[in-house]
């Protein structure tokens, strides 16, 4: 499917799926219809995770030792599936995904932790339970959604919700728990995640800056990013197409960073950020300090001077191009380099990486 039409068909959300692109206009639905803020989406993957194994594994005993020990030294890291792939290889009926390979305390912790040492307990229903630290664990957790097919390209496929109690297992047809989904199978069709800008924070377009919160509402498909070629040395940018935008559902209160520099710029961005550095590492924003330096478009060092914890009321935004490569995945907002909505969750590990590295002098290439 071309970018225009992508974008055009957009709706204000996001989700985290390895899926064609023609697809994610119909996940972009569903996850605004369903619309979780941050501890509801909490809330549904600790679901998610007791319907898992109260009614598939069923049995504790019937957990699998990983062979990783346990970081509180609780012995190795037991793992439960909720399904084999070889029987069941669309996920019929499941509460965990393919993509996790169904496997209920790694999609638990993943959904809610960025990556880090993981602890072990024992859950009131006698399932060992994986957690991670505070300090790891995300302000904008993923969560599933469902529908009534496998396929999401199927016309057929209808949306299901759980309860909104969270009290039972069943799925229904309306967020409200009014209809149960009674002959239904049902099938995890994504994970939803949130966005991180300020509505009023400029992003680069080809002709120019323009408020993140304008760009969703024009359905902007020009924007600017990095080159792939691009170093610390050489900062390029190209026009690039924009594959879609992410924003929250309904109006809530974020913990926001406003991050001010000598030059006197001003950032303002969620916690968890992804934002390069002048050494070209990929960072989350709340692990800046004062005295660390953010990298401009033009490729100098601008010190951060302060950095003011405060927040916002309303929406957030964010947004990410058609290219899947890492550097060209880096934008320009407020005048700084930053990462689009691929970087957003850690889940591919890249935060604390150097993804613009240095220009190697041509005597030192073989």
């Amino acid at each position: 499917m071309a970018a225009r039409s992508v974008v055009q068909a957009m709706l204000y959300a996001s989700l985290v799926l390895p899926a064609l692109a023609g697809a994610q206009p119909i996940l972009l639905q569903r996850c605004t219809a369903d619309g979780l803020d941050a501890a509801g989406a909490e809330a549904r993957v600790h679901w998610a995770r007791r319907c898992a194994l109260t009614l598939h594994v069923v049995y504790p005993s019937l957990g699998w030792d990983t062979g990783m020990p346990s970081a509180n030294n609780a012995g190795n890291l037991i793992e439960y599936t909720e399904a084999d792939p070889s029987s069941n290889w669309s996920g019929q009926n499941c509460y965990t995904g393919q993509s996790d390979s169904y496997d209920v305390n790694f999609s638990f912790v993943s959904k809610l932790f960025l990556s880090g040492p993981t602890n072990q307990y024992t859950d009131g229903a006698g399932f060992k339970s994986w957690l991670r630290s505070a300090a790891r664990k995300k302000a904008r957790p993923l969560y599933p959604i469902f529908g009534s097919s496998y396929d999401i390209y199927s016309t057929g496929n209808r949306q299901l919700f759980p309860h909104p109690t969270l009290t039972n297992c069943t799925l229904y047809l309306d967020r409200n728990g009014t209809q149960p989904a009674t002959g239904y199978n049902f099938f995890l069709n994504g994970y939803c995640e949130n966005a991180s800008f300020t509505p009023e924070q400029k992003v680069l377009f080809s002709d120019g800056s323009m408020p993140i919160v304008d760009a969703v509402k024009s359905l902007r498909e020009d924007l600017v990013t990095l080159t792939p070629n691009s170093t610390l040395d050489t900062v390029r940018l190209q026009q690039n197409q924009t594959y879609s935008y992410t924003a929250d559902f309904r109006d809530s209160t974020h913990s926001i960073l406003e991050l001010r520099t000598a030059s006197g710029g001003l950032l303002r961005v969620t916690e968890e950020h992804a934002i390069i550095n002048s050494e070209g590492r990929m960072v989350s924003a709340q692990t800046l300090k004062v005295g660390d330096e953010l990298l401009t478009m033009e490729g100098t060092r601008d010190p951060l001077v302060s950095i003011e914890k405060t927040t916002h009321y309303g929406k957030v935004y964010n947004l990410r191009p058609t290219s899947s490569d890492l550097v060209s995945n880096i934008l320009v907002a407020e005048g700084y380099l930053v990462g689009s909505s691929a970087f957003l969750n850690d889940e591919i590990g890249y935060l604390n990486r150097i993804v613009l590295h240095k220009q190697i002098p041509p005597e030192l290439i073989p």
